[in-house]
């Protein structure tokens, strides 16, 4: 089992596409991950911008088309 630190949003911020995947991923996940990917479906993760981002910086990704519905009984990451 893989573990990385955990990455906090500070109060205040607004989670949107640009943040998600400049912030968030770029500067904090990406350098420290090399395993398969998958996010939820929050609205910042499904932005275009940001799948092309992740298709492109990992490893292997498990994109928003394969992702399931919004039930956490099955998406493992809720």
């Amino acid at each position: 089992l893989c573990c990385t630190e955990l990455f906090f949003v500070e109060p205040g911020v607004k989670v949107n596409g640009a943040y998600d995947r400049d912030v968030l991923l770029m500067q904090n996940m990406l350098p420290v991950i090399s395993f398969v990917f998958q996010q939820d479906s929050a609205p910042a993760h499904r932005v275009r911008d940001t799948v092309a981002l992740l298709r492109r910086e990992t490893a292997e990704l498990i994109g928003p088309e394969r992702w399931s519905a919004n039930s956490p009984d099955l998406n493992p990451v809720d």
